[in-house]
């Protein structure tokens, strides 16, 4: 329905506010469909959906996506803020790191980390001196403080942008 609406719409600013919203609407669909309801669910997996999808959405564009995920058990109650969170760095690296055409990467990886687990998203776009977070960053942030955890941005100009979220974990899920 977004989607169709999107394609009726003109006004530059509805079109950013529907975008995204199809956005956040696609990962919570792409999670919904390997939440079971048996308990944790691994995150790599649903990270090789996002790869699919963010390769058709770049599609025709020279932007290169590597998503690795090591496999990792993830609660109830971070799977669908490390969706939107996963959704929200790729889709600004896909939208902002590679003005007029240029060509670039952009490198995901997901990953145990001591206590926690670590999510990259590392684009080789144009970079910038310093990172203003506007809306998207502002909702990962919060997210990422909801659930416990840090988050550091690493940028240059012409040197792409890094995001790093770390996120602990209360208890250790099997593996």
């Amino acid at each position: 329905l977004v989607g169709i609406r999107l394609r009726s719409v003109t006004d530059p600013e509805s079109v950013r506010h529907l975008t995204w919203l199809s956005d956040v609407t696609a990962a919570m669909e792409l999670i919904s469909r390997r939440m079971t309801g048996d308990g944790p669910l691994d995150f790599a997996g649903y990270l090789d959906d996002v790869a699919a999808f963010w390769s058709r959405a770049c599609e025709g564009r020279p932007v290169r996506l590597d998503v690795r995920g090591q496999t990792t058990l993830l609660p109830d109650s971070h799977l669908l803020p490390m969706a939107i969170i996963t959704h929200e760095l790729i889709s600004n690296a896909c939208r902002h790191a590679f003005p007029n055409a240029r060509r670039g990467s952009i490198a995901v990886a997901f990953s145990r980390a001591v206590g926690g687990v670590s999510l990259v998203v590392r684009d080789s776009g144009i970079g910038a001196d310093v990172i203003e977070p506007g809306e998207g960053l502002s909702l990962v942030q919060g997210l990422v403080e909801h659930l416990g955890g840090s988050m550091t941005i690493e940028t240059a100009p012409e040197a792409g942008v890094g995001v790093r979220i770390r996120l602990p974990l209360e208890a250790t899920l099997p593996h």
